[in-house]
This record gives C-alpha cells, structure tokens and sequence, in this order.
C-alpha cells in the first residue's frame, strides 16, 4: 500500500507541476518541491548494482582514457561495503586488468588488488590469461570520508552519509526557473534539476565560487527501484577554469539493480590466497598467506617451499626496512 501511495503521490505532484507552470512561478513555494530529493536518494537501502566506467582524462594536454568493471554493494545506513572492481589498463584487451575487492564491515578496511595478464602466475583462469596473488591491506577505517566504493553513486549524497535530501532544507535553498519540463532548485553549492513530469534528478552542477562550476553530473534512463528513482546512465564532468579536464561515462546495468534491506554480512569476508602478501597494520603484521591444502606433501618438496617463503619474507623485510 505505501508503495501504491508514493506512485501516486508522484503523479498528483507531477500533474500538478504542469499545472502550476502555466500559472506561473510564484503560486508556489520551494517547502513544495523538496519531496523531490526523498525520491531521488537511497537513505537507509543497501544498493547492489553493476556498472561500467569509461573514462577520459585531459592530462597537461595529453588524453588519458580508462574502463571499469564493478560490482558495488554498498549500505547506505551504516555506509558498510563490498566493491569489487577490474580496471584495464588498455581497454580494447580485456583478458589484462588489475582486480581489487575492497570492504568495509564497520571494523575492518580490507583492500586487496592483484594483477591477471598472460604472465604465469599461480592460479590460470583462461588459455593463456593468469592471476598473480597480489597484496591486501588490511587498516581500522577509511582513509576519507566518503567511502573510495560509491564515487561512481556519490550524486545521492552531499556528504557521506548525509544526502541531498537531508542536507537541503537546511542550505536555504531557492526555487529557481520553473518552466517547460523542468524545475530547478539552487544552494550556495549546488544546482538541481529535477523533471515535472516524472520528478526524476536530471542534473547537478557543483559551485567553488559564485556560478563558478567545477563538477556536474547529467543524469538519465531513469527507472524506479523500491520507490526510488535511480538513473542508468550518469555522466561525471570535471572543469578547471571553466576548461573541461575529465569525463566519465557510468552505465549500469539494469538487471543486476537491487535495493535490499540490509547488506549480507558474507559479503564482507574473504579467504585470501595462498602467496598473497598481508600488510595488516591493526594488528602490526605483515606475512605472506599459506594453507595447509598449497603445500606439497613430499617432505624434501615441502622443505623447499618454505625455504622460498622465508627467503621472500626476509626480502621483503629488507626491503621494508630500508623505506
């Protein structure tokens, strides 16, 4: 019944728009438009979605381009997530990336990246492709903020975990132009743009100064998920002095998009492989994974490969110690 409720609360507010444009902008105060934020945000939901990232960078006039894979649960309650990420290095091969898995249970920031190419390593995932173990991090909490895991969605929120729709009332917003399709509310740091007739966020520019732009999300292909509008396709613009300096292009995928309850906490663990190097700075460790089931059962072969373990465990001791 309350999802029944809020569809029709947004077709009676967007009828109402229509009406009210024609009778012009002053008939209506901003307290009217504000419940457009709570459509457009995903307070208190777990979001599992997959997307892509193409992105181009203008970097001292050289153009740097980049893709990415991810898989993003993210709960936007208690900011707890899993994001697993294969970024490529040259976006035309996608047999060569780096992979990272990244989670944050509340307690524990675990970050671990390894590398799969045509180099062999110790696990094979295709003819000719490999996977090295790679190195994983392990600290007490996020270095920022605002988790590194929802760049890709940071549009829903101010600043994590506060979201527009919190924020906003409290900035002394203004109505803006309320014309043709579109309404627009304006802060002293942002613009929004919102359609009258579905209610969705189409746009936000971002101020450093007075009319001063230096980021602006394009938002659209909207759908509705839980009762919340979420876009499929989101184009990510930063400038430098009014100069365009990159552009990211985010699509996701629509069949994986989920908004869940809460985030499942298997989610949030993982067994690392065997040769994996741990940089464990909660508990002032660093050591190199093994499991009983990886090592050989030949006594003079096992011998062996702990003799290699503890010579590259006191290498990299050296090399620890000399930065």
């Amino acid at each position: 019944m309350k999802w029944i409720s809020m569809r029709l609360y947004v077709i009676t507010l967007g009828v109402f728009f229509l009406s009210f444009a024609a009778e012009g902008d002053e008939a209506l105060g901003i307290q009217a438009f504000l419940p457009l934020f709570e459509r457009n945000t995903i307070a208190g939901k777990t979001l599992d979605v997959r997307y892509s990232r193409d992105s181009t960078l203008n970097y001292s006039g050289k153009i740097l381009s980049g893709k990415e894979d991810v898989h993003l649960v993210f709960d936007a309650g208690t900011g707890k997530y899993r994001k697993e990420e294969k970024r490529y290095d040259d976006p035309a091969d996608a047999s060569v990336y780096h992979f990272t898995v990244e989670m944050w249970d509340g307690k524990e920031l675990v970050s671990w990246e390894r590398f799969a190419g045509k180099k062999p390593g110790f696990r094979a995932l295709e003819s000719g492709v490999f996977e090295q173990p790679g190195i994983a991090e392990i600290s007490s909490q996020p270095d920022d903020e605002i988790p590194t895991a929802i760049t890709g969605i940071l549009f829903f929120f101010d600043a994590f975990p506060y979201t527009f729709a919190e924020t906003v009332p409290k900035q002394n917003p203004k109505l803006g132009s309320v014309s043709g399709d579109t309404v627009t509310i304006e802060t002293k740091g942002n613009k929004f743009v919102f359609s009258q007739k579905t209610g969705t966020l189409e746009r936000i520019d971002y101020y450093s100064a007075p009319k001063t732009v230096y980021k602006t999300y394009e938002l659209s292909g909207h759908v509705e998920c839980s009762g919340v509008w979420i876009p499929l396709r989101i184009i990510e613009t930063y400038f430098v002095r009014g100069e365009r300096l990159g552009i990211s292009e985010i699509s996701i995928d629509p069949k994986t998009l989920r908004l869940l309850d809460n985030i499942d906490p298997s989610l949030l663990k993982e067994v690392l492989p065997a040769g994996c190097l741990v940089n464990d700075e909660i508990r002032k460790r660093e050591y190199i994974v093994t499991t009983a089931d990886t090592l050989p059962a030949d006594v003079d072969a096992l011998k062996k490969t702990l003799d290699k373990m503890l010579e590259q465990a006191q290498e990299q001791a050296k090399v620890i110690g000399e930065k």
